[in-house]
């Protein structure tokens, strides 16, 4: 009667049998990781987070074109590490990253400050235009409350019918064209009232972790795997022999 075998049961008796190599080999690799994390060098990000403003800034407001418009600023070393995301609205961080912590800072600190003196040359421009748009708003008012004033004086001082009906028409287009005036001027005083300047809020710097327990694990779960196909292997190996011999 033939024996029956269970090849299965084989393998994994012979993994046991060898269990402390297995287990002796996946601490080793736990200690090779944990080692390993501490000869990592050390990277230092720092991050200027910059307030926009709310004027119009299309070409200063979005990632791609802030990173095209500044990368050449930043040093050939750091330059590959700039990285610029919208932290919230109206609100842009600009990072650099690299081994000199000194070297980092001092660069993102004047990149920040660049990028944001830039946004604020920018909003006075804006706020000078609307603030003589405002101006020119205001005259108009004036200028057409006055015209008002007199039209009236006239209605009440003349007594053609005519002359007063063809006034009352230019009295009635001029209010129109006031009331346009003043909503158009309070709509500019409110916006004015509403700008901020952008400005440069902090600078700070971050450093990188060494992943110590996150590299024991992943050099751990490597090593135990590696082992336990090694050990297969080899159990392969001693039965392919066996089976071999018996054949001779």
């Amino acid at each position: 009667m033939e024996k029956i075998k269970y090849p299965v049961y084989d393998y994994i008796k012979f993994i046991w049998k060898k269990k402390f190599l297995l287990i002796g080999f996946t601490i080793l690799c736990m200690v090779i990781g944990a080692g390993l994390s501490y000869t990592k060098q050390t990277v230092y990000t720092s991050t200027a987070l910059v307030f926009t403003g709310n004027g119009n800034n299309e070409k200063l407001s979005k990632p791609i074109l802030i990173t095209e418009e500044y990368k050449e600023e930043v040093p050939q070393n750091l330059r590959g590490s700039l990285n610029v995301k919208i932290a919230e609205p109206l609100q842009i961080t600009l990072s650099l990253s690299g081994p000199d912590k000194e070297d980092v800072e001092s660069n993102t600190k004047k990149l920040g400050e660049q990028y944001s003196d830039d946004l604020i040359d920018r909003f006075n421009k804006q706020y000078e235009v609307q603030e003589k748009y405002k101006n020119a708003l205001e005259e108009k008012v004036k200028k057409t409350e006055e015209a008002i004033s007199q039209y009236t004086q006239l209605i009440e001082e003349n007594a053609d019918e005519e002359k007063r009906v063809n006034y009352i028409e230019v009295l009635i287009n001029k209010e129109e064209v006031a009331e346009k005036y003043r909503a158009d001027l309070g709509e500019a005083e409110y916006d004015l009232a509403l700008a901020e300047s952008p400005e440069l809020i902090e600078v700070s710097t971050v450093q990188s972790s060494n992943n110590l327990l996150k590299n024991i694990l992943l050099a751990g779960a490597f090593g135990f795997q590696l082992m336990l196909v090694l050990l297969v292997l080899w159990k392969y190996i001693i039965n392919a022999r066996r089976a071999l011999s018996e054949r001779k």
